[in-house]
C-alpha cells in the first residue's frame, strides 16, 4: 500500500509497519496470531507487494499498538490545496481516497472518496474508532450499509452514523462516477 500528494510522490507504508513491528519485537507470527491474518499476508503487506483492505490494515494497526494516520506524513500546515491532497490508498479497486484535514493532531478528519462505477469501499463490513462519523454526496449515487439499515443516497443527501457499527459504502451505478465526503471526530487514523 503506498501514499502520496500526487501521483508522482508515493510513500511506501509496508516500511512503516515493518519498522515499528521491529521496534516492538514482534514476529510475524506474533502480528499474525493477533489479527488472524497470515504470516505470509502480513509479509507481503510490509514489502508493499499487496495492498490489505482496510479491515486488514486496521487489524495490523491495532496488532502494533498504532493508528492507521501514523503511517502517513502528516501536514503541519491548516490549509490543504485540492492538487495536493494526500492521496491514501484504505479501499479497494476503482476508489480514491484523499486526506483533506490538514494534520493528524486534528480534533477532526476530513477524506474526499472517489468511486468509480460499481466501485466499493470494501466487501466486508468494517468499524472505526471514532466517536461520529458523517458523510456527504458530493457527486452521484452512493449506498451506504451501517450495521442492518442501508441509505441510497444522492447528491447533497448527508448522513450522521455512528462509525462503531460495522458499515461500508459503494457506487450503485453501472456508468458514473461518485464523490462522497467523510469527516470522523475524533480521528479515525
Amino acid at each position: 500500500m503506498t501514499v502520496g500528494g500526487s501521483e508522482g510522490a508515493r510513500v511506501n507504508i509496508g516500511v512503516r509497519l515493518r519498522e515499528n513491528r521491529k521496534r516492538l519485537n514482534l514476529t510475524l507470527d506474533e502480528v499474525a496470531q493477533r489479527t488472524g491474518l497470515t504470516k505470509g499476508f502480513i509479509s507481503e503487506v510490509e514489502r508493499d507487494l499487496v495492498s490489505p483492505s482496510l479491515v486488514s490494515l486496521l487489524a495490523i494497526c491495532d496488532a502494533l499498538g498504532m493508528k492507521v494516520g501514523e503511517l502517513f506524513s502528516a501536514n503541519n500546515s491548516a490549509l490543504v490545496r485540492a492538487d495536493q491532497r494526500p492521496k491514501i490508498l484504505l479501499s479497494g479497486d476503482g476508489v480514491r481516497d484523499y486526506l483533506l484535514s490538514a494534520s493528524v493532531r486534528s480534533r477532526l478528519q476530513a477524506i474526499l472518496t472517489e468511486l468509480e462505477a460499481g466501485a466499493t469501499s470494501s466487501t466486508e463490513l468494517y468499524s472505526l474508532p471514532s466517536d461520529e462519523a458523517f458523510a456527504m454526496v458530493m457527486d452521484g449515487q452512493v449506498v451506504i450499509r451501517v450495521g442492518d439499515r442501508t441509505f441510497d443516497m444522492g447528491v447533497g443527501d448527508a448522513l450522521t452514523f455512528d462509525p462503531h457499527v460495522p458499515h461500508t459504502f459503494w457506487n450503485p451505478s453501472d456508468t458514473q462516477r461518485a464523490c462522497i465526503l467523510f469527516v470522523n471526530a475524533p480521528p479515525s487514523f
